[in-house]
């Protein structure tokens, strides 16, 4: 019991900590955005009446909310990601997009 108890803090338990920070990063962190896309995209959704707040061309929670809340009512998949399929939904300007 004492022995589990030793490798349970030495080795699981910092490795759990380590997988989960790197597992469920901060969404305004995984992914990055010219600036002027984030810009377009938050008018159009702010228009549309799923984004409130500043309009400020910042990827953050907020933005990836209400990205997930127009791309579930627009049946595209719901990744808070602004993708070329949500972009073109949207009507925004993200001419480079993949």
């Amino acid at each position: 019991m004492i022995c589990n108890l030793k490798i349970w803090k030495k080795i699981a338990l910092p490795l759990i900590v380590v997988c989960g920070m790197s597992v469920m990063p901060d969404p305004a962190q995984a992914r990055t955005y010219p600036r002027s896309y984030i810009f377009s995209a938050q008018k159009r959704l702010m228009a549309s009446g799923y984004y409130r707040g500043p309009i400020d061309g910042r990827y953050n929670r907020r933005t990836v909310r209400a990205l997930r809340d127009f791309q579930f009512d627009n049946n595209l998949s719901q990744t808070g990601r602004l993708n070329r399929k949500t972009c073109i939904m949207l009507g925004a300007s993200c001419k480079t997009m993949r």
